[in-house]
């Protein structure tokens, strides 16, 4: 709440524009957790699990699949964990091995992307992630 009594209302997009090429050391968690949650969506909205994986996006899919339930719900926390899963134990924090694991992948990602969708479409995130930024 502002000094006036109305809800100060962040943009989440703008706010994850500010912090895409930023060191993000010295943000708060919940903060670090919601650019996490905004690097998901923007790259699987972008080119697919794929893509998110293959660059830096996935550098922060760990973070994202812990923040996820909190933040928009376990259907969407699920989903990234079995995404996740496919590249094995331990997660690949390099792009790179990520990518070479993409490729050996024989299974492919096109129902995850699907179901990644049905999950855009069906729930208001940038509100949900605004609201997380502005508590």
């Amino acid at each position: 709440m502002s000094a006036y009594g109305a809800t100060v209302t962040i943009d989440v997009w703008e706010f994850y524009e500010e912090y895409t090429e930023s060191d993000r050391a010295l943000l708060s968690e919940r903060e670090r957790q919601v650019l996490a949650v905004c690097d998901f969506r923007q790259e699987v909205n972008s080119g697919g699990f794929d893509s998110y994986f293959r660059y830096v996006g996935g550098d922060t899919a760990l973070t994202a699949v812990a923040a996820l339930p909190r933040l928009l719900g376990s259907p969407w926390a699920e989903l990234l964990g079995e995404a996740v899963a496919l590249l094995g134990t331990p997660y690949p924090r390099d792009p790179d091995d990520r990518a070479a694991k993409l490729d050996e992948l024989e299974a492919s990602l096109g129902d995850l992307d699907a179901r990644f969708r049905k999950l855009e479409a069906s729930a208001n995130a940038d509100a949900r992630l605004a609201e997380a930024l502005s508590n």
